[in-house]
């Protein structure tokens, strides 16, 4: 949950309880406005709006909302927000309170945006190395980068790492940056690469390259969607029998654009439900 793990208030002294609290509205008003919109699913993954107020809008640079309280705000490409991916709620809960944590935010886009789940890493691998005081300042990157060369680690991490790389440029409470603060180490803070190759081998350059590519999978993206509120009505974890059940879902969906009401209206009324 968002402040799981409180920011250090030393690396990142503008963090406060006003702000952890609009971040944690931040989704919940932005679902809201999909469901009252009945807007596409795909929108939760890129939009050219949010749900901000004040506090928020000052965090993210945003022009503040002219009434208090939550409002609609539009985001400009500068602005280096759109979707639940790059909110500070999702990057905030994928850190340590200290630092931001690639792998991490790798394995919350599979299991949340593809329902995947990775296996656990190997009981044998050796954590990542820190920087040490002698030598040069890398990044958290380059760090994994060098860990995943081990062959026990590679075949995971070649299909996490991109998914969490992807938002390098947000630290660990979700702040835009350009260079990663590296405490330890020699030389100047390194310039922070959020490029990466997806696992089944397309490019990107950044977040909104990689945003790109997830709208790509549209259909992939909303049949996960449909799994997790299935999974949610059901109270269970689905099983092969359902397959054919969620297909049937799936393919509703589709025809109403994977809108979030008829979403809902299709796994509200399938079969799956009504033989719970």
């Amino acid at each position: 949950r968002v402040g799981m793990f409180p920011p250090d208030k030393k690396l990142y002294p503008t963090y406060d309880d006003w702000l952890e609290a609009s971040m944690r509205h931040e989704p919940v008003e932005f679902f809201r406005e999909m469901l009252t919109k009945n807007l596409p699913i795909e929108r939760l993954l890129d939009s050219n709006w949010t749900m901000a107020n004040a506090r928020l809008c000052d965090f993210y640079g945003l022009p503040e909302p002219e009434k208090g309280g939550f409002r609609r705000v539009a985001l400009r490409p500068e602005d280096n927000r759109g979707g639940l991916l790059t909110m500070g709620a999702v990057l905030g809960l994928t850190s340590d309170g200290t630092r931001h944590r690639p792998v991490h935010r790798g394995v919350w886009i599979s299991e949340t945006i593809f329902n995947k789940t990775p296996p656990p890493p190997p009981a044998n691998v050796d954590p990542i190395e820190p920087v040490p005081p002698t030598g040069n300042k890398i990044t958290i990157r380059q760090r994994i980068e060098a860990h995943a060369k081990n062959a026990n680690c590679a075949a995971c991490h070649r299909t996490i790492d991109p998914l969490g790389l992807a938002f390098d440029q947000y630290d660990a409470i979700g702040q835009w940056r350009t260079h990663e603060h590296v405490p330890t180490g020699v030389g100047e803070n390194p310039l922070v690469k959020a490029s990466g190759i997806m696992p089944d081998g397309r490019k990107f350059a950044n977040s909104v390259q990689f945003k790109q590519l997830l709208l790509e999978d549209r259909d992939q993206i909303a049949r996960a969607f449909i799994e997790h509120l299935c999974t949610y009505a059901l109270r269970r974890v689905l099983t092969v029998d359902d397959r054919e059940d969620v297909q049937s879902i799936v393919e509703q969906a589709k025809k109403g654009q994977y809108r979030v009401k008829g979403i809902i209206r299709a796994v509200a009324s399938s079969e799956l439900l009504q033989k719970r």
